[in-house]
């Protein structure tokens, strides 16, 4: 049982005690009344003992509320009978059917289609019925209650010519009989559609928190898989120029080179087992946005070296707090190696933001995008050949999209293409 259910099992319990203790009280006043109207000795004597008992009971239950265990649905309707078997001893001495307080019969049958399976209320009900209809001929005569048309045979429910029932109790046994049908079979109902609509409302939000985690990790290995493309291609290209050197030809330089591809693949995977343990959603931090991409900026140049870039800050005054999780970097880092393979050097990034969102403009001097490509960047899967713009753009999107942002793609007017990253003060992570 979860800790939500488990807490609400025992707010449940507790309120049924409660309302268990105001039908006490009202018990006792009753008993209160008859004994000052110098009623019989067993109404009142067995009356108390009822009460006694059923104060007990309530008294050790109030107790079982400070233990772990969880309150079944059992329980709860055990909890349910026990008021319903009181009740119907206290009617017994107090008159039966013609007793006001045989409605409450009514308040276990609710509170059981309320909070429990339909088979339990079923089971309440029946018995209800049966106990009232039992009462009707089975009972302690209480002339406080008995319908002032009806001499002492009135009082136990017969009328006094021939014998039959009543038709003022036998009215309130078909008006208790409907009753108990009606809530039985329309709150019983209702309460059960509700409760298979919150399951599948909590399922919905286990599956979709599954889901954010599955994108996430699956964002970081493509995004990983994306950026050990480059050192691979290099490596593969030297290997062949090895191959086709001759024997006077002195391969250092190329030996050189594939070094430090390699420590460029191992630094990527470093990276990964990095991230990878701060995959979790949970695991999130807050910086100051000019901080983070800035650091970011100078990660990915280390990886880079071969192109220039800089930082330009638009906005003035304090500068907004971003709460980041790891797939992020690999969104922004994705967008400047689109902007570098498409041109290395000149490479501008332009922070601004508003009360509401965070914008981060990637603008490069290559080409451009190609028009024929421009509607189906981001979309699995574009191929765009030496300008890169496929696969890393897409986990970019999903990764922006988790947050509540979106990117941009466009071509500037002077040259080249801008990349608008665009972020919500307050992701939506």
């Amino acid at each position: 049982m979860t800790a939500s259910r488990y807490s609400a099992s025992l707010r449940n319990l507790r309120s049924l005690l409660f309302i268990r203790c105001v039908f006490i009280a009202a018990q006792l006043a009753l008993l209160a009344y008859v004994r000052e109207r110098g009623v019989a000795a067993i109404t009142s004597q067995g009356m108390t003992v009822v009460l006694l008992l059923l104060a007990l009971v309530t008294v050790a239950s109030f107790l079982r509320l400070r233990s772990p265990w969880p309150v079944t649905d059992a329980e709860y309707f055990a909890q349910l009978a026990v008021d319903s078997l009181a009740l119907t001893a206290l009617l017994y001495f107090s008159g039966g059917g013609s007793n006001p307080f045989v409605t409450y019969y009514l308040l276990p049958v609710i509170v059981s289609a309320a909070l429990l399976p339909r088979g339990y209320t079923w089971s309440l009900a029946l018995a209800s019925l049966l106990a009232y209809s039992v009462l009707l001929y089975q009972h302690v005569p209480l002339p406080l209650f008995a319908p002032e048309d009806h001499g002492a045979m009135g009082h136990a429910g017969m009328s006094a010519a021939g014998g039959g029932l009543n038709v003022h109790i036998a009215g309130m046994w078909v008006n208790f009989l409907v009753s108990v049908a009606l809530i039985t079979w329309f709150v019983s109902g209702m309460a059960t559609v509700l409760r298979e609509q919150q399951a599948k409302s909590a399922a919905s939000r286990e599956d979709k928190l599954r889901n954010e985690q599955l994108l996430a990790a699956a964002s970081l290995a493509a995004g990983t898989a994306h950026e050990l493309g480059t050192p691979l291609a290099t490596m593969t290209l030297l290997v062949e120029e090895l191959k086709a050197a001759g024997p006077d030809e002195d391969p250092q330089q190329d030996l050189e080179q594939l070094g430090q591809q390699l420590s460029r693949c191992r630094s990527i995977l470093e990276k990964l087992s990095r991230r990878a343990q701060l995959t979790d959603l949970e695991h999130t931090y807050q910086t100051a946005v000019t901080e983070y991409l800035a650091a970011v900026l100078e990660r990915w140049q280390v990886s880079r070296p071969d192109t220039t870039a800089s930082l330009n800050v638009a906005s003035d005054g304090e500068p907004p707090v971003l709460q980041v999780e790891p797939t992020l970097d690999q969104a922004i880092e994705n967008l400047l190696n689109n902007a570098a393979n498409a041109c290395p050097h000149g490479i501008q990034i332009h922070l601004e933001w508003t009360p509401q969102v965070i914008t981060v403009a990637i603008d490069d001097q290559g080409p451009g995008i190609p028009l024929e490509l421009m509607d189906r960047l981001g979309k699995p899967i574009v191929r765009a050949g030496e300008a890169g713009l496929g696969l890393g753009l897409m986990i970019s999107h999903a990764t922006v999209n988790r947050y509540g942002g979106s990117i941009e793609l466009s071509n500037r007017s002077e040259g080249g293409a801008r990349a608008l990253l665009t972020l919500p003060r307050q992701p939506s992570l």
